[in-house]
């Protein structure tokens, strides 16, 4: 007696149709399963994906069904029909024509009576794919269309009110503010333009116990969830970045702006960023709750590269300058201020780490005092060693940096090599049926990233070589330094601009010292 696994979908876009009973998900079940009780057919499992589009390739169900059928679990995948399975040809192909063939598993679609037992299937099957994808691009197509409209016409089309509004129960789309979270948004607009940070704001609406954005849309029982809050160690709070997305958004100041983004393609999820000057500006769409004057303040601090406030300075010497040696990115500044309001201490951190956006080993902060002093002591042992009868002679400096620079580039290559050789292998696994469809392409994703990275590092460092034997052939003709850059006694930022290209900062050594990588610009 064969195994049925029985498979029902449907999408939002289903759902809108006015026959809609007729595919529900009930209907669907019950016309299957009474299919199958006719034939006694056993019913291993039925699979549900609600709200799924036929062309999404990451359906909960969809791949455990796959996953069972692999196994041997299914003998017999049961549809409604085969747009119910898939509307992408590639998936329809790849299963239908080739992986059930090999595992040895039916597909039957009741109501276009799709059999791949039967002969007449192979003929008919690349034209009802093809229809489905077409469907499937047309409605997508629609949408868009519709979507556009409305954001030109000064309609809110998001599926959840920005924080400090609520979607009006009048009108879905149009915004009303939110009395409750309304003195929120003041209050952070309110401190920021005053002179206080992030830290501080943050620490604030913490303390007070205001519930942050999601949290405060879970409260009041919506579905919303921020993957990023969710996926941090956040636990519900207020963040940096949350108080950073408030005072950015011109959404306060009754201006609708839309269309930031759009999705690749009908097939493709993700998400493409827009132009700012693509994007859909609509003024006075709704009531503003950041009144002009406040708005140009606290764009005019965030733009600015000082701090506003008592803490006001210049920049740092180092901003900017500092990198993690083992992801690339850069070096998080964290200052620790005394009573007198003056720095105590301040340290940096990979920002991959402190943020969570990748799993980086280099977390240990490094204290930038410590830094600035090691990178004294070098420029001045440099100084030292070739300033000579007032004059100074860099032939030999260069040598240094760009067998450094070359050393670099020969490891970088390995890595680009052996992340290449790590795709093609998988590559192989997934044809020998070792790696699955599903696998492959999340591995494959983080290889290409790893890639791309490796390949923006090397093209860096390809110019600074070039740089770096440029400036050999005009070392010879160098001028002596002036009198003041024969020692330096404090790291200023014009010294820092002067001499230093970037720094990298790696892990731990086994002696306990850290590695301190200084690239310099001479």
């Amino acid at each position: 007696m064969p195994k049925v696994g029985i498979y029902c979908r449907l999408s939002i876009e289903d759902q809108d149709k006015n026959n809609a009973d007729s595919i529900s998900i009930q209907n669907q079940k019950a016309m299957l399963s009474e299919y199958c009780r006719e034939r006694n057919w056993d019913i291993y499992e039925i699979y549900i994906d609600d709200g799924y589009s036929g062309t999404d390739r990451n359906r909960p169900a969809f791949n455990r069904l796959l996953r069972d059928c692999e196994a041997g679990n299914v003998d017999i995948v049961l549809c409604k029909d085969q747009s119910r399975f898939s509307r992408d040809t590639l998936i329809s192909e790849m299963y239908l024509n080739d992986k059930f063939l090999e595992w040895g598993v039916r597909f039957i679609g009741l109501a276009d009576n799709a059999d791949t037992d039967s002969e007449s299937f192979g003929t008919m099957r690349l034209f009802t794919s093809a229809y489905n994808e077409m469907y499937v691009k047309d409605i997508s197509s629609k949408i868009r269309r519709t979507l556009a409209y409305k954001r030109e016409q000064g309609q809110f089309v998001g599926s959840f009110a920005p924080y400090g509004y609520r979607i009006d129960p009048d009108d879905r789309h149009h915004l009303i503010a939110d009395p409750e979270t309304v003195p929120v948004v003041k209050m952070i607009f309110d401190l920021y333009v005053q002179g206080e940070g992030y830290r501080h704001i943050v620490q604030k609406l913490n303390a007070e116990g205001i519930a942050s954005p999601s949290a405060y849309k879970r409260q009041h029982g919506s579905n919303y969830t921020n993957c990023n809050a969710e996926n941090s160690s956040a636990g519900g709070l207020w963040t940096l970045s949350t108080v950073a997305k408030i005072l950015a958004n011109e959404v306060y100041t009754g201006t609708l702006v839309q269309g930031k983004s759009h999705h690749v393609s009908y097939k493709n999820r993700k998400r493409r960023k827009v132009d700012p000057a693509d994007w859909v500006r609509i003024p006075n769409a709704h009531e503003a709750i950041i009144c002009a004057e406040t708005w140009a303040r606290a764009q005019e601090r965030l733009h600015s590269r000082a701090r506003v406030g008592s803490r006001m300075q210049e920049l740092p010497p180092l901003s900017g300058k500092v990198r993690c040696a083992v992801c690339g990115r850069p070096m998080k500044r964290n200052v620790y201020y005394n009573k007198s309001n003056t720095i105590k201490y301040y340290g940096l951190q990979c920002a991959s780490y402190k943020t969570g956006a990748m799993n980086c080993p280099n977390a240990k902060t490094m204290s930038g005092m410590v830094l600035e002093e090691t990178i004294l002591a070098e420029l001045n042992r440099i100084v030292g060693q070739y300033c000579q009868s007032d004059e100074i002679r860099f032939t030999n400096l260069y040598e240094e940096q760009l067998t450094v620079l070359e050393n670099s580039l020969a490891k970088l290559n390995e890595k680009q090599t052996a992340a290449q050789n790590r795709l093609v292998q998988m590559y192989k696994d997934k044809l020998d049926g070792l790696l699955s469809e599903a696998d492959y392409s999340l591995f494959r994703q983080h290889l290409t990233e790893e890639e791309q990275e490796i390949a923006r590092r090397m093209k860096e460092i390809r110019r600074q070589i070039k740089d770096t034997r440029e400036q050999m052939k005009q070392a010879a003709g160098q001028q002596a330094l002036p009198e003041q850059y024969m020692h330096f006694d404090i790291l200023d930022r014009t010294v820092a601009d002067e001499f230093i290209a970037y720094i990298e900062i790696g892990l731990t050594d086994e002696t306990g010292q850290r590695e301190i990588h200084i690239h310099w610009n001479i």
